[in-house]
């Protein structure tokens, strides 16, 4: 494998983030109403994916420690956008589950940010647009073979 051009890929994809972040994304209780962290949110998007989840996988798959997920969940049971339920065969384990407050939520949330993606983009050139998003569908292609590759 060519260690150069993986290189490459890694800082291409690491300079992304900060990039979109500035042209596309502010951080500020008119992005995460309610008065969610972004730290909320990624939780809030991981149970919309997944559903349900113990808290011991919830804080492994976004490599937040258990005590710190505490306050993340209590914000979005809080809100009634997740709820805690109890394992009836190991009182130990605490399960949290999406709502559909939650769900609603989260197509709000979407919502917001794509049209606020939309007015940013409006600017470019129909060309751009077009190559942005064959490039992107691909981007998301190859990008998907990831998990198909590890698995």
């Amino acid at each position: 494998m060519d260690t150069q051009l993986l290189g490459n890929i890694s800082e291409n994809i690491l300079g992304l983030f900060p990039i979109v972040k500035k042209k596309f994304f502010t951080y500020g209780p008119l992005d995460f109403p309610l008065h969610l962290s972004p730290n909320n949110f990624q939780v809030l998007m991981l149970l919309r994916e997944v559903r349900s989840s113990t808290v011991s996988d919830l804080s492994k798959q976004l490599n937040v420690s258990r005590p710190n997920m505490t306050p993340l969940l209590d914000k979005l049971v809080e809100h009634g956008l997740a709820d805690r339920q109890s394992c009836d065969s190991d009182r130990r384990v605490v399960n949290v589950a999406i709502t559909q407050e939650g769900d609603a939520f989260c197509e709000q949330v979407f919502h917001t940010f794509s049209n606020k993606i939309q007015e940013r983009l409006v600017y470019l050139p129909e060309e751009d647009l077009l190559h942005l998003s064959e490039t992107l569908n691909e981007l998301k292609h190859i990008l998907l073979k990831i998990d198909n590759a590890a698995t």
